[in-house]
């Protein structure tokens, strides 16, 4: 009686609801691509809260965040929301410009809003253009995955003309577009110690210190900066791999950069921005996710005398997803016997309530003069959740990305509505999968408008006014650090040489136990590494296998392919060796080796990141005279 009374409920509550998810989706209407809607402005912005700002002696004592708007049109990205602000004069009217990076799949690129106003004044009206080089190519690079271009404007080679760089997100290189008089030169790589075009870097089995492996190299976050006094600028990185410094081990006019080094504090522990982790010593293996910056791959740092003291400083950013983050922090540099080491971190500034400080998340800053008073300003670019339509999701400004469950910028959830079939085929996949399909599109939000939420980069700036408390910096001694790269390290974990890919495929031809002809493909994953289907749910790029056959041999239906499982909202294959199988039909008179070219292409991502599309061609031999 128990039983059957649960199930009643059961039973009840079940078809109360699910009609009820048609009921509500059914009148949300998709505009047309929002990325066009220049002219639309976001209605419902959130109203900044009152920041309190951490006493720095010698540091600008910051002002209230400002928005950065165009008096035409609303100054955003669109492009999965992130923004990565500067200003560069663009067109050498001696005005500062505002140049926006953003991110998207593929090649980002950077959005230049010309100063309609003057250099103490700014003022934009919204229009842009993205910016080009001195062939009119785009400057760009490519980021197949979750960060963006990140300019920083810099005379790298001390020419008397500003250059521009920017990290990538796999492999890391740091791309360089050097200045001249004409404008920025066509793209070219900095060369790096360790990095090789083409070299597949490996995913596991390797320390996260080893130019061998990929974490030392995916999410490279990059800023230059003088580290060590020599004249040369150095290449900061943060990201997968930690906040580290590589030394400028070229010229001047030719940098080339070293080995990426951890940042130490004072105590000799490992930079991070987040306290409490454990230490590391050397001879351990670890995360340096973990140690640095509390599991976080977005994370950025900008090398600047923030105080005035003489001495470098660190203000460095995160995803700013959870109530662990500070979002902004302050690493005051310090000199001592064993070269710069910073203090542990403090938060730029707060609220007194101790609630969460900023709306939306990803915030990205620089230190720049915005106003042309000689004080240092700071820039900040947010990633702030709206609707398609442009409406404020006032219900999510100040809460949690990791309380909410819904996509970090870079996976749009609606954006997906345009190349998915908008909210019809949303309906027909909840009626095939209630559970899984409303976790991906709406995460723990229980209103079905949000189904259209998107995140969009806004600019803010932070003017700043003269300190009267002068910064004096002390030279401190130094505890050793708890980690060195010149001693032995172990390696936790040995893999084969096979092993240690992600994906290894490999190709076959022959005949199955009943005397069919077939082609066989088999991939083998590591880790939590998976491949993809081709189902509409899917944004990555699904297996793709064909075949170019000789004469005589033709496929005999369709591609035998694995059980597939549904994982973090998308189609995936089932298992960690996955086998694709295509019969052929072969002509009876046919002998001899007959040799056949498969194509194949494929994307993999694990659990917190996807790597780029691979092509592959491979070549098998069918032997017909056995």
């Amino acid at each position: 009686m128990i039983f059957q009374k649960y199930n009643l409920i059961a039973c009840f509550i079940l078809l109360l609801f699910r009609p009820l998810v048609a009921q509500e989706i059914s009148d949300i209407k998709v505009p047309e691509h929002d990325s066009l809607q220049w002219h639309v402005r976001t209605t419902q912005f959130p109203v900044m809260k009152k920041l309190y700002f951490e006493p720095i002696a010698g540091a600008p004592l910051l002002e209230q965040p400002q928005r950065i708007d165009g008096f035409e049109r609303e100054i955003r990205t669109e492009e999965h929301g992130m923004i990565y602000p500067t200003l560069y004069d663009w067109n050498g009217d001696g005005k500062p410009d505002l140049l926006l990076g953003e991110f998207l799949t593929g090649e980002s690129r950077i959005k230049v809003y010309l100063n309609e106003g003057s250099k103490k004044k700014p003022k934009f009206s919204g229009k842009w253009f993205y910016a080009t080089d001195v062939n009119g190519d785009l400057i760009s690079n490519f980021q197949w995955c979750c960060i963006g271009i990140h300019p920083q404007v810099v005379d790298i080679d001390g020419d008397g003309y500003d250059d521009l760089i920017s990290g990538q997100y796999d492999p890391g290189v740091i791309s360089l577009w050097r200045g001249s008089a004409e404008g920025f030169l066509p793209r070219e790589e900095i060369p790096q110690l360790g990095y090789q075009a083409g070299k597949a870097f490996v995913a596991g089995g390797e320390p996260c210190w080893s130019p061998d492996a990929r974490d030392y190299w995916i999410y490279s976050s990059a800023r230059l900066a003088d580290f060590n006094g020599d004249g040369l600028l150095d290449l900061f990185v943060a990201g997968a791999g930690g906040f580290r410094v590589a030394l400028n081990i070229g010229t001047q006019e030719r940098p080339k950069f070293g080995r990426r080094e951890f940042l130490y504090h004072v105590d000799g522990s490992i930079l991070c921005t987040r306290d409490g982790n454990e230490p590391v010593a050397t001879g351990e293996d670890f995360d340096a996710r973990k140690v640095c910056s509390g599991g976080d791959f977005h994370t950025y740092l900008n090398p600047v005398d923030w105080d005035g003291d003489g001495v470098l400083d660190i203000i460095a950013t995160d995803t700013y997803g959870d109530a662990t983050s500070w979002g902004v922090y302050f690493f005051r540099g310090v000199e001592t016997d064993n070269g710069l080491r910073f203090e542990r971190p403090r938060p730029l500034f707060q609220v007194k309530d101790g609630s969460k400080a900023l709306p939306g998340c990803a915030p990205q800053v620089q230190v720049v003069d915005y106003n042309g008073d000689g004080i240092n300003d700071l820039i900040l670019g947010l990633s702030i959740e709206t609707l398609n339509g442009f409406e404020g999701a006032e219900d999510v400004y100040w809460r949690w990305l990791k309380d909410m469950r819904i996509a970090f910028p870079g996976k749009d959830v609606g954006e997906t509505l345009y190349y998915k079939g908008g909210i019809e085929w949303v309906k027909a996949r909840l009626k095939d999968d209630y559970a899984t399909y409303k976790k991906h599109y709406l995460g723990n939000l229980e209103d079905w408008k949000y189904i259209t939420l998107r995140h969009r980069g806004y600019p803010f700036i932070f003017l700043g006014q003269n300190n009267p408390q002068k910064a004096i910096a002390i030279r401190q001694k130094a505890s050793s650090k708890h980690f060195e790269y010149d001693k032995p390290a172990v390696k936790k974990i040995r893999l084969a040489e096979e092993e240690k890919l992600p994906v290894s495929c490999n190709s076959w031809a022959g005949k199955d136990r009943t005397g069919e002809c077939v082609i066989g493909i088999t991939f083998k994953t590591s880790g939590t590494y998976h491949l993809y289907t081709a189902a509409a749910v899917n944004t990555n790029d699904p297996v793709k296998i064909g075949f170019e056959l000789p004469e005589g041999i033709t496929l005999k239906g369709a591609l035998i392919t694995p059980p597939t499982i549904m994982k973090n909202g998308g189609e995936v294959y089932d298992g960690k060796m996955l086998l694709f199988s295509q019969p052929l039909n072969v002509a009876p008179d046919l002998k001899g080796e007959q040799r056949i070219k498969i194509k194949i292409s494929y994307q993999t991502c694990d659990d917190d990141h996807c790597l780029s599309p691979e092509e592959l061609e491979q070549v098998v031999i069918l032997n017909l005279e056995n």
